[in-house]
Parts: structure tokens; sequence; C-alpha cells
């Protein structure tokens, strides 16, 4: 019986042991952000074709419109920027969600009304100066909007620094908060 008990015992240990190094193995990536849309709305923008931005064409790889949301962690830095305090780096734990949507346009003879049509993918940025320390404390991640699956690898996400590098005075963030 006690051999019995103990070979339970290590099976169950093993078996923790290995979910545990599953679960750390993937410690340094960007996780889905649940429950985004409840989020402070921080602002929308809309990135059509063609727009070159630094040398980046942001209107082949993230066109459509932009819903950005913010966590609360990110909302203290976005208002402390808004208010002009210089040298604002955002804390760790700090989440920015980029809903990003397919344009739809209803025309009718007076004008048009753009709408979100389809959903093309929500992107993250994540702050964690230890584990991101060599994207400026910045995970980046796009997911894929119907099974929440990430879409970038590491060469992809060190691209996205590359191109957020070009706003160090506000912690490599692009927007604003529109109050």
């Amino acid at each position: 019986m006690y051999f019995q008990k103990s070979g339970i015992i290590s099976i169950a240990v093993a078996f923790v042991l290995v979910a545990t190094s599953f679960a750390l193995a993937d410690k340094d990536s960007v996780d889905y952000p649940e429950g985004f849309r409840t989020f402070t709305h921080v602002t929308t923008g809309i990135v059509t074709p063609g727009f070159i931005f630094n040398g980046v064409d942001l209107g082949a790889q993230v066109p459509g419109l932009h819903n950005i949301y913010a966590n609360k962690k990110a909302m203290r830095s976005y208002r402390e920027l808004a208010a002009g305090s210089a040298g604002t780096m955002f804390k760790d734990g700090s989440v920015i969600a980029f809903d990003l949507w397919e344009p739809g346009t209803l025309a009718s003879g007076t004008g048009s009304f753009t709408f979100q049509n389809a959903r093309i993918a929500v992107a993250v940025m994540e702050k964690d100066q230890k584990k991101y320390a060599s994207t400026g404390g910045w995970g980046f991640q796009i997911f894929d909007p119907a099974t929440k699956n990430p879409l970038l690898d590491a060469a992809a996400q060190t691209q996205c620094f590359a191109c957020h590098q070009i706003t160090p005075d506000t912690d490599f963030v692009f927007s604003k908060f529109s109050d």
C-alpha cells in the first residue's frame, strides 16, 4: 500500500512539474486582454491605404479603424501625458489594446457614414520593464480576432518596437488620450 501511494504521489508531482514548465515556458508572451472593451476608450483613428509614417507603410500593415483602449494603470500615464507631465513613463502592468476594424461605408446622396464592419485583429502593448527590456519595456502582440491566437513571432514583435522608437518622449506610445 505504501508503494502504491508513493507512486501516485510521484506521478502527481511529475504532472505538476510538467504543467508548471509549460506555463512558465510562455511567461514572456503578451496575453490576449480578455474584457479589453471594458477598459477606458482612449481615442479612435483611421489608417487608410497608402499611409506611410516614418518610412513604414502603416496603410498596408494596420489599415482600418483603430479603437484604442487602456487599462487603469495605462490611463494614469495617459492622463499625466495629457496634463503635460514631462518624462511620464507607463507603469508595469499597463495594457493598451488596439481594436482594429475594417471600415464599412453607407453612402447616400448627401454624404456617407463610416462604421465598424468586420474586426481585423486585436493588437496589444503590455508594459513590463524586466520581461521586455530589449523593446523599451513593452511587449507587442497581434491576435487573430476569431481564435484569439497570437500572430506575431519574436522578429515581428521587434519590428513593432522599431516603429514605436520614434516616440521616446511618450514612452513609445503613439496615441494620446482624448478627454
